[in-house]
């Protein structure tokens, strides 16, 4: 049987293997030890995902605020663009006029 110190240094596997096949009181302190760490490292790893989850949706909705400008600005120019059709189209039939008129 080995002690608590030797079994901080072993893999994971190897410690299930033998908590399956050798289980005792140092062993489980170890293991506890080890879940403990782990339940920590997975806690910091979740909040790290959960931050850049956050800065993601910030990220996208300030896309939509944008994506929302570009389209007005579009409609806009897409008003402008009708308007001086309609002009470009009376000053044509105003120069037919004079011509139909010489």
């Amino acid at each position: 049987m080995a002690d608590r110190t030797t079994y901080r240094t072993w893999e994971i596997k190897r410690l299930v293997e033998e908590a399956r096949y050798n289980p005792n009181r140092e062993l489980a302190i170890a293991l506890g030890e080890r879940l403990e760490d782990l339940d920590f490292d997975a806690d910091e790893r979740l909040a790290e995902a959960e931050e850049r989850a956050r800065d993601a949706e910030r990220d996208a909705n300030r896309l939509d605020d944008r994506i929302y400008e570009l389209g007005m600005e579009n409609d806009q120019l897409e008003l402008m663009i009708s308007q001086r059709d309609d002009e470009i189209a009376d000053l044509q039939a105003q120069i037919e006029q004079l011509q139909k008129g010489n």
